[in-house]
């Protein structure tokens, strides 16, 4: 009996304290929780360090746990993590040069956008101003071309006329008053082509400015490639003692992150499907209404 006690004490510490685990999978389970719950193999966490830096509340967070417990709960209908304030395992939100630099680019990406959109509208104006002018330098024509042609029709009437009758006679009096009104036509028609040719000479400078500020947009856009090449943005780590994200655009982004780096701590890599939980870079998911996908299924699968 004393050598069976002996056998079971000796099986009890070596579960303690000598646990076998997925090479990819930590113990975070207190010894205290072992005695205390001795088949409760959930995955226990806590919230550790969060910079304030983040401007994110404690409450927010929390939820955004609980949506990341309830992803991996909903995926697989087994209750596989748990939020546990004494827990060994730690989520830390640690605001570094990482998350400078990608607030630094969003801004840069922001200014661009605006920039991009003002050029585009003021294209767009450009385009319906140069229509403009363009139809009103048409009916000038067209107007320049009818007063010539009344021109050379009144000219030869007078010439008719002045053969016939004397210069004080009815009808070359009133070739005279027609002859003045077109006199004065031409005059306002010289006007509109001088406030046209005013304007058009406006435009191009508009058109000038135009191009210097998309030249500006090129330059500044091969700035921020520069600056910030194309790379793998890494949102997290989970180091088989904590997990830390120093990167996230939003709380829908936030909460796929956690979620991502429990699967880590679940004992789970990364998989190919650009729509899972597990893919490497998050962004093809969706991210309101995200929901397991098979690939992350048949990966949990695997280890039990």
């Amino acid at each position: 009996m004393r050598a069976l006690f002996f056998a079971l004490g000796a099986l009890l510490f070596i579960w303690l304290f000598f646990p076998s685990h997925h090479p990819n999978k930590a113990e975070h389970r207190t010894t205290a929780d072992k005695i205390m719950h001795p088949f409760d193999t959930r995955l226990r966490f806590r919230l550790g360090e969060v910079d304030p830096r983040f401007n994110i509340s404690q409450s927010e967070l929390m939820q955004l746990c609980e949506d990341a417990i309830q992803i991996w709960q909903k995926g697989t209908d087994k209750p596989l993590l748990v939020y546990d304030p004494k827990a060994k395992l730690t989520i830390n939100l640690i605001y570094d040069q990482r998350q400078m630099e990608y607030e630094a680019q969003k801004n840069s990406r922001k200014q661009l956008d605006e920039a991009q959109n003002m050029n585009q509208q003021r294209s767009a104006e450009l385009d319906d101003r140069y229509s403009a002018l363009e139809q009103r330098n048409q009916q000038l024509q067209i107007q320049r071309d009818q007063l010539h042609q009344d021109f050379e029709q009144l000219n030869q009437q007078r010439m008719s006329w002045a053969r016939i009758e004397h210069e004080n006679g009815p009808h070359r009096q009133q070739i005279e008053q027609q002859y003045q009104q077109l006199k004065a036509q031409a005059e306002q028609l010289d006007q509109a082509i001088r406030n046209l040719k005013a304007e058009n000479e406006q435009y191009n400078q508009q058109v000038q400015q135009h191009n210097q500020n998309i030249h500006a947009y090129n330059v500044n856009v091969d700035h921020m490639n520069q600056r910030f090449p194309p790379r793998e943005f890494h949102k997290g780590i989970y180091n088989g003692r904590h997990i830390e994200i120093y990167q996230f655009d939003n709380k829908d982004d936030l909460r796929l992150t956690i979620a991502h780096e429990l699967g880590h701590a679940l004992g789970l890599d990364h998989n190919s499907d650009p729509e899972a939980l597990m893919y490497p870079i998050l962004g093809g998911q969706n991210m309101q209404n995200f929901s397991l996908k098979e690939a992350d299924r048949i990966m949990l699968r695997a280890l039990q």
